[in-house]
């Protein structure tokens, strides 16, 4: 099989190459059918010291997410910054919206994932806690700092908002991702009405 990337240097950039690897694979095959040694040969990395440096294809995987989210996060931070006052609500739905567009060319991998989590629970697990750790960091970065029961259940909301969501955004072939946003705001007010009932928001 021929080689797709340049071989790397450090064993930084080859666990980043061992990484790019098996996410261009995930589009095309199930997280569990993916043959690790496959992605070390499609690297360009020994396949002992691949093992050494990640683990497993889905270890990888999720390096990948973990890289794309805070690619997301970061760009969002700085739109944020530079856009003067802003509210707590645009800012989360600024930085949702934008983790939807970062991973707009990798609906086939998301949508392997989602099928593998049916079948495994700890992958399903895995994306849960990814999630909500990733809903945190978008509550902290937009000004509310997400401590306690009632944090948590911001967290857990926000998170439910996001999930309702991507289900629209995974048929959302448009260009400005209208049908996402419009879910998007409307399950936030929803969300916020709810919050405020129950007291999760002041």
């Amino acid at each position: 099989m021929s080689q797709n990337y340049a071989i790397p240097d450090s064993n930084f950039d080859k666990m980043v190459t061992l990484s790019d690897a098996a996410w261009t694979l995930l589009a095309a095959h199930p997280i569990d059918q993916i043959d690790f040694d496959v992605v070390a040969e499609k690297a360009g990395v020994d396949r002992e010291l691949a093992r050494v440096l990640s683990g497993s294809v889905q270890r990888l995987v999720m390096a990948k997410m973990a890289e794309l989210d805070r690619q997301s996060l970061i760009e969002t931070y700085n739109d944020i910054r530079d856009a003067g006052e802003v509210s707590i609500r645009e800012k989360i739905i600024e930085s949702l919206l934008h983790w939807f567009e970062t991973y707009a060319p990798y609906r086939l991998q998301i949508d392997q994932l989602n099928r593998s989590a049916r079948r495994h629970p700890d992958l399903a697990l895995h994306l849960i806690v990814d999630l909500e750790a990733l809903i945190r960091r978008v509550l902290v970065m937009s000004g509310d700092p997400a401590r306690g029961l009632r944090g948590m259940a911001r967290v857990r909301g926000v998170a439910g908002v996001f999930l309702v969501t991507a289900r629209v955004w995974m048929k959302d072939d448009s260009n400005d991702l209208a049908a996402t946003m419009k879910m998007l705001d409307q399950r936030i007010t929803q969300a916020e009405e709810w919050g405020i009932s129950l007291r999760i928001f002041d």
